[in-house]
């Protein structure tokens, strides 16, 4: 979703970029109607990762710009309203969504020794929008957005890629699979930046200038290796999938790829996290998403902001747990919403920072085996030697009273 609150953004299987508007009115009627896609682009190569302009404004064509990580590719950064390949004005909404393939500019992101281009995982900008981070393998690149050719700082996350003793035993390796920027605050004037790696560890950086605070692995994991362990079984995932800081940035959230749990820790201590949320039913490869919502002055903290973590599961559920920081342990959810008919999994979920909206991301990829509910439902491709597969999605807004 932009940070105005007018847009929401989704990738897909077909590696197509689309903007949905939020209706100003759309709370108005009682019947559901479809949603259409505004702008849109497809793309040869999947896109792996992307991250709108923190100063978005819906009425400003300067600020409405998205940057997108595509494989094999320059980083691109578009105006998600705008043909800018098209001088012509448009007065009134399109009868077909504007093509926004044309990019503003590209960001060149490339190994030095083999010269191959390296197109991240995850992107973030920063606070005040005149930079990003990328992160990619045993590095994070900080980009001025005025300045395309190369990263003005690199973070490496180890100091050594080819030993972690030449490092000092500092530091872990891994492909930054989440990134996430804190509100700038008086710990950091630019917020701290957390970056999570597939082999389950996490690092925390000066988001200015890029200097390490500190590392951690998440439990389980010792030396950058899983430790088998029947009382972590529960909590122990495959690679960190989504970071997320609450909004007055002194809790940090985790989620992971297998695992029902949302680690929750304290930037004021990394030793231990406070807790996690469970019940996310969120054991599956597939990364499955969550947000964070502020829910005002905190009546329990007075460096806090109440806040509410919506999460989407396999089972076509989202989860909701409000201030999960209060309380040790196991959280259990405080409140479940069923999506749809909750027949597809809940990739992603957010709330609108009114509170009066949420928005939910469904699909799944299912191998065709005759049956009709497999069969009838989404697009397939693929056929005679080869299994077909039916993929197929769905974006839903939900009101919230």
């Amino acid at each position: 979703m932009s940070p105005d609150g007018t847009c929401i953004f989704t990738s897909d299987l077909n590696h197509s970029f689309s903007v949905y508007p939020i209706d100003s009115n759309i709370q108005a009627s009682d019947n559901p109607h479809p949603l259409k896609e505004y702008a849109q682009f497809t793309s040869a190569d999947p896109i792996w990762a992307f991250a709108s302009n923190p100063r978005f404004n819906l009425n400003d064509s300067n600020t409405t710009h998205v940057l997108i990580s595509r494989r094999d590719r320059y980083i691109t950064l578009h105006n998600a309203l705008w043909d800018i390949s098209n001088d012509s004005s448009i007065t009134s909404r399109p009868s077909s969504p504007i093509n926004i393939a044309q990019p503003l500019t590209s960001y060149k992101l490339i190994n030095a020794l083999t010269e191959a281009v390296t197109a991240p995982l995850s992107l973030t900008y920063s606070a005040f929008g005149t930079h990003f981070f990328a992160g990619h393998r045993n590095c994070i690149a900080t980009f001025d957005l005025s300045h395309p050719d190369k990263p003005i700082l690199n973070i490496p996350t180890i100091p050594s890629a080819r030993s972690k003793l030449k490092g000092g035993g500092r530091g872990f390796k891994g492909w930054i699979s989440a990134l996430s920027l804190s509100p700038p605050s008086g710990r950091a004037s630019d917020g701290l930046l957390a970056a999570g790696a597939r082999t389950r560890n996490i690092g925390i950086y000066d988001a200015a200038s890029g200097q390490e605070v500190t590392t951690f692995s998440l439990p389980g994991t010792i030396d950058g290796k899983k430790v088998a362990s029947a009382a972590l079984q529960h909590i122990v995932g495959d690679g960190v999938s989504q970071l997320k800081y609450s909004p007055c940035g002194t809790y940090l959230y985790v989620a992971e790829r297998s695992s029902d749990a949302l680690l929750i820790y304290d930037v004021r201590n990394f030793a231990l996290a406070l807790g996690y949320c469970v019940g996310r039913n969120a054991g599956t490869k597939q990364k499955l998403g969550f947000d964070v919502w502020s829910a005002g002055a905190s009546p329990y903290d007075i460096e806090a902001i109440a806040h509410e973590v919506w999460a989407g599961g396999t089972d076509g559920r989202v989860r909701v747990w409000r201030d999960p920081y209060r309380r040790e342990g196991a959280v259990q959810p405080d409140e479940e919403v069923v999506v749809g008919k909750g027949d597809a999994p809940v990739v992603g979920t957010m709330v609108h920072e009114s509170g009066s909206l949420a928005v939910a991301a469904c699909g799944r990829v299912d191998i065709d085996d005759g049956s009709p509910e497999v069969s009838r439902t989404g697009n397939g491709r693929g056929g005679s030697t080869r299994p077909r597969i039916i993929e197929y999605g769905n974006l839903e807004i939900l009101g919230l009273s």
